[in-house]
């Protein structure tokens, strides 16, 4: 886990630089195999300096929405069904001698991660005690105010990883500053807001959407075999009548280790080039679903416009002076990845057609790595004034918007902003009736 949390500086270079444009995906990736894993790369960040605010601008409140932290695998299909295919070759006597050793490695996986699907990891909590732990540093005025009241709501989903992840960011928070009252509530209630994917018209457009038939001839084309034929005998075809599929399978188990303490990584077994072809097909599944593809006409970024609204009100009530330090949320990338792309940060809403143009303008390990986070600090001066300054997994990000001290904004500014960013977009229905 140290190691992990050390690199997360040299991490933040290399993409530094790719965010620039000084080298392809398929090169940046291939010098930073980290990221092959996806949406499973553990988070990373590093204590950052801040940009001097103006003067006599002070933080008063933090509005934060965060993906959960570092999980096993979610599916409860996934990994059993490997488990049961070699286990089965097995008995047949069809695994070569490189099959036995993969057979072994998939049986410690299975027994270890078996009933804890999407758990919440050690490191999956120690990342959200972190980021607990660096936001009171970095904005200690807003938890320490004059009257000395600190009051902070926490919400989440009702998925274990996600109240998990509340749970270990409170219970750091909470030791910085023991008097404050604290609200902790997961719910279905906030589903509009921390579950907007329940939509129905978001869910009829993952049914029968054309992304589908856009990511299966995709996935035909850029998904190898080769380590099929080097695993089972002759014959394997009855045992895997979907290659595509045991190899994306297999892939995507490979992405979520990186994020447990199994001490097993399945990486090995890919070539480079195999590599890359498997982040591509997941990362295009990423962007099709829950990015500005143009095929899903703004539907998969309107959904994150309840989350927008909720964090401006919330803000706003705090200008009005509801006395409320922070509101923190704990959800899923299905919130982060609209909402990125609905804030305008980073290109994250780039519209591409081409499926094989997308791995070069967007890519998942930037957008949604484990324990994604969007949060904005307002700071006042003594006249009253409300600036903001925007971060994306804590680094601070510029936004087109007039200002003469960017990364901080005026309020009303970046409200209006806001505002027409989600009149860019549809309105969908409410995941709640």
């Amino acid at each position: 886990m140290n190691k992990r949390i050390l690199t997360a500086g040299a991490l933040l270079l290399a993409l530094s630089s790719f965010a620039y444009g000084q080298t392809s995906t398929r090169d940046f990736l291939h010098r930073n195999p980290q990221f092959f894993s996806s949406t499973g790369t553990p988070y990373y960040c590093n204590d950052t300096t801040d940009t001097p605010a103006p003067e006599g601008f002070v933080p008063f409140h933090v509005d934060h929405i965060a993906r959960h932290g570092s999980r096993t695998h979610d599916s409860k299909t996934l990994v059993p069904n490997l488990y049961k295919t070699l286990n089965r070759a097995d008995s047949l006597s069809m695994l070569t001698s490189q099959g036995k050793l993969l057979k072994s490695q998939i049986d410690s996986i299975y027994h270890r991660m078996n009933h804890r699907w999407g758990d919440l990891t050690p490191l999956g909590a120690q990342q959200h005690r972190d980021m607990a732990r660096r936001m009171y540093n970095r904005f200690r005025p807003a938890f320490t105010p004059q009257d000395g009241r600190v009051n902070l709501i926490a919400q989440s989903t009702t998925v274990p990883r996600s109240m998990a992840s509340m749970a270990a960011f409170v219970a750091e928070m909470r030791g910085y500053t023991p008097e404050a009252d604290f609200s902790m509530d997961p719910s279905n209630g906030y589903d509009n807001t921390l579950r907007p994917f329940n939509s129905k018209d978001y869910k009829q457009y993952l049914a029968k959407g054309s992304w589908k038939s856009v990511l299966k001839e995709y996935q035909t084309r850029h998904t190898p075999t080769r380590l099929i034929e080097q695993t089972f005998k002759k014959g394997w075809e009855e045992l895997i009548p979907n290659p595509v599929t045991f190899m994306t399978h297999l892939y995507a188990l490979a992405m979520i280790l990186p994020n447990t303490d199994y001490d097993i990584d399945l990486f090995p077994w890919f070539t480079e080039d195999e590599k890359y072809d498997l982040w591509s097909v997941n990362n295009l599944s990423q962007y099709l679903r829950k990015a500005n593809y143009p095929d899903g006409q703004g539907l998969p970024v309107a959904i994150a416009k309840p989350l927008l609204a909720d964090m401006l009100a919330t803000s706003q009530a705090a200008v009005d002076g509801n006395g409320i330090e922070a509101n923190l949320r704990f959800a899923h990338g299905e919130n982060t990845i609209p909402l990125l792309a609905l804030l305008g940060i980073e290109n994250a809403a780039v519209a591409e057609s081409d499926p094989e143009k997308v791995a070069d303008c967007w890519q998942d390990f930037k957008y949604n790595p484990m324990a994604t986070n969007i949060q904005w600090i307002l700071y006042r001066n003594p006249a009253g004034r409300v600036l903001v300054k925007v971060l994306f997994n804590e680094q601070e990000v510029k936004l087109p918007i007039a200002s003469g001290h960017a990364p901080y904004y005026d309020w009303e500014a970046f409200k209006a902003y806001c505002a027409d960013r989600m009149e860019s977009f549809p309105d969908v229905a409410p995941a709640l009736p």
